[in-house]
This record gives C-alpha cells, sequence and structure tokens, in this order.
C-alpha cells in the first residue's frame, strides 16, 4: 500500500495560518479523491497554496487534516472496477466537500467515479468543470476543448474510449447529465456540466451550494478562493509598454477585475482623479480586484502625448505627474481592505513609495523570474517592470497575494 503523505506549505508571511483562518474556515473540512499520484499531488498543492493542511492517505477515516486525499489508481482500470473503488472509499467520507479530482481532459473513468461517490454519499447532484484556464483547458456547448481544438483534435483522442468531445458522451453513464451555460438555475439532481473557459467562471462554479464537486486542479483552486475568501487586489500600472496592456487585459478578461483609467485632462492639470478614485471605491465595496492605469489602450498614449505638447509639459513632467497621480489613487485606496497591491513601472513603484513614506521595503520571493514579492513597510505587494513577466503575470501575481492574505 502507498505511504501516508502530508503536504505542507512554509510560508513567506509571518501570519500563522490559525489567526488568519475564521471558526468557519477551520470547521470545513475536504476529502479529494484522484484517480492517480500526480493528479491528487497536483490537487493537494492547491488546498497547501490556500493555507491548509492536507493529508495524501489510504486510510480516510484516520485523517486529521482539512484536506483530505486519496488516490484510487484507477485511470487505466475498468469503469466497473473505477466504480467499485471509487464507491467504497466515498462510502466512509464524511467531509463537508468531496473533490472528485478528474483529469483536465477527462481521461480515465470520470463518469463512473462521479456516479459512484454520487451512490455512496447519497448526494442528489455534482458539478463538473475541467477547465483550467493557465492549461487553457476550457468547456463550451458541453465539448471540451485544449486550447482552441476540441478534444477531438488532439493526441489525447487516442485515450478515449469513445472518440467524442461531448462531455455526457465521454462520461458514457446512465446518471442524468445536464449541460448548463452557466451556474444559476441548476438542476436539483444529476451530473452539471458547466461552461467555463476563465478563472471567474470557475468562482461562480465553485460558489454554488453543492456538496460533491469534480474537475482539474483549476476548479480546485476556485473552490478554496471561494471558501477563504480573501480581499482583493489593487493593480497600478503606470507602464505604457504593449506587454503590459496585454497582461492588462488577459487580467481583466480572466479574473474580471475593473479596469479604472486616471482622467488625462485632470493628469495634465494636477487635478484630484475624483471620478477614478470613486469608481476604484466603488469596485473594492464589491470585492472586484481593481486596475489603476494610466495608459489602457495605445490611443490613450498617443492623446496623453499630444495634449501634452500643446501644453508644454516635457516628457520629464509628464511623467511625474502622472506617477503623482496613480501614488496618490494608491495612497487614498490603501484605506480599504487590500490582500496587496501590483505595481507596475519602475518610476511609479518609487512613487507611490514616496508619497506612501515607506520607511523599509523587505525582498521575499518572486512570483516569476524578475518579479519580486516585497514588503512595503506591512503592504504586501509585487513590483514588475514593463516588459518583464509571461502573459498571465499578473494573474499569477493576483493569486500569489490572495493565497497568502
Amino acid at each position: 500500500m502507498p505511504p501516508t503523505i502530508y503536504l505542507k506549505i512554509n510560508s513567506i508571511f509571518t501570519i500563522n495560518k490559525q489567526i488568519t483562518t475564521n471558526e468557519n474556515h477551520k470547521a470545513m473540512r475536504i476529502a479529494v479523491i484522484a484517480d492517480d499520484l500526480t493528479g491528487a499531488l497536483d490537487t493537494g498543492v492547491q488546498f497547501t497554496q490556500w493555507g491548509y493542511t492536507a493529508q495524501l492517505t489510504n486510510i480516510p477515516e484516520d485523517s486529521t487534516a482539512e484536506v483530505t486525499i486519496i488516490n484510487t489508481d484507477t485511470r487505466n482500470k475498468t469503469p466497473k472496477q473505477a466504480y467499485d473503488t471509487t464507491y467504497k472509499i466515498a462510502s466512509k467520507l464524511d467531509q463537508d466537500v468531496i473533490y472528485k479530482k478528474t483529469d483536465s481532459t477527462l481521461r480515465g473513468n470520470p463518469g463512473p467515479e462521479i456516479k459512484a461517490i454520487l451512490n455512496a454519499t447519497g448526494e442528489l447532484r455534482a458539478i463538473l468543470s475541467p477547465t483550467y484556464p493557465s492549461t487553457r483547458r476550457r468547456v463550451k456547448d458541453g465539448h471540451i476543448y485544449v486550447a482552441d481544438k476540441p478534444i477531438t483534435e488532439t493526441e489525447y483522442i487516442s485515450e478515449y474510449r469513445t472518440k467524442t468531445s461531448y462531455i455526457p458522451e465521454i462520461l458514457d453513464i446512465d446518471t442524468t447529465i445536464h449541460v448548463a451555460k452557466n451556474p444559476t438555475e441548476l438542476p436539483t439532481t444529476g451530473i452539471i456540466v458547466i461552461d467555463s473557459e476563465t478563472e471567474q467562471d470557475l468562482l461562480k462554479i465553485a460558489s454554488q451550494r453543492v456538496r460533491v464537486f469534480a474537475g482539474s486542479a483549476g476548479l480546485a483552486d476556485a473552490l478554496c478562493q471561494v471558501i477563504r475568501d480573501p480581499p482583493p487586489v489593487l493593480t497600478v500600472i503606470g507602464s505604457v509598454r504593449a506587454e503590459t496592456r496585454a497582461q492588462s487585459n488577459m487580467l481583466q478578461r480572466r479574473t474580471g477585475a475593473s479596469l479604472i483609467p486616471l482622467d488625462i485632462g485632470k493628469t495634465l492639470g494636477r487635478l484630484p482623479q475624483t471620478e477614478a478614485l470613486r469608481m476604484a471605491e466603488n469596485a473594492l465595496l464589491m470585492r472586484n480586484d481593481v486596475i489603476v492605469t494610466s495608459a489602457p489602450s495605445q490611443e490613450v498614449v498617443v492623446q496623453t502625448l499630444k495634449e501634452a505638447r500643446i501644453l508644454d509639459i516635457s516628457l520629464g513632467d509628464l511623467e511625474a505627474q502622472i506617477t503623482d497621480a496613480l501614488a496618490e489613487v494608491t495612497k487614498q485606496l490603501l484605506h480599504h481592505r487590500l490582500s496587496g497591491i501590483i505595481i507596475t513601472g519602475g518610476a511609479t513603484a518609487l512613487a507611490i513609495t514616496e508619497k506612501l513614506r515607506i520607511q523599509s521595503i523587505e525582498i521575499l520571493d518572486e512570483v516569476q523570474p524578475g518579479v519580486p514579492v516585497i514588503k512595503l513597510d506591512q503592504i504586501p505587494a509585487v513590483t514588475k517592470a514593463g516588459g518583464f513577466g509571461q502573459s498571465d503575470i499578473l494573474i499569477q501575481a493576483t493569486k500569489y497575494l490572495k493565497r497568502r492574505s
């Protein structure tokens, strides 16, 4: 039998998990059933990154961890073997949430295993979403895609018993399966497959009040975020580089962050950014992440330069006025509870540290090469040069700060 394995996390922040976790969160117990070892581990680490204790064990009833993980090793077994093994394990579980970890391309026996969990627990429905945005797995109209290709046009199809991309046909069971466009007014029985592509889609799915979820590590991460409910992240962008705009657009599209542009006229006139501040505060009160930017598009950059020339403002003075406006907005928004701030652009970072009268900058880690995690006095932050970072760096930085808030 495989050994019991404890998954641990070493937080770079010196805040004890027991302090940051409220009583409801501490009471939440989760069981994860995976069909292979790597799947068990890549899902387990999602929970440890959010501060949970997680234990991979073959004796789930003896687990003392908040998250108990079981590897059934049924990926390559027959559907009946997979059903029987999963049923036996699920019948012993009393956790608040049961998470059936599936392969992101639904290889193996996801149908019989989800059916087994429902039958063993007496639960009437399960929600399934194998979507994993960072690996470009998504579900549309009940079909599974890898990037822009249905699964039937990829190498993964060779491992399927049924050559189809339609998830109800992939599951191949006699349990009722529904396909839904979004997680509103869902059926009360059966397996419900919900279209999803982005992190914000997964958060909406994870917010549903069901006991049985099924999906890849992507949905597991979303479930953690829903349970932990961390404060929003403020991203401040002073860089005019195209790379940063693309990263900002991806953050907005995939997470639903609110994009708040500065008012050009007020920036050039050194007037308070009253409207931008109001919009940002409203978004934060709605617990949305916020992006405050001086350069939401190339057209705005060109227009700003044009108006600065008309007003005879030098490039140096223009940069100073923009970074000062961003710094002032940042200072005002720090009155809200945040998981942290992300600052893009060296001049912007300097202006913010000066505006906040930061006394100490502690370097802690990096999200990606060249993108450090720091503390500005006691404010968790990530700084990024305009041309640095992979396309999803702002998403990764946002997740990093939220997981450690």
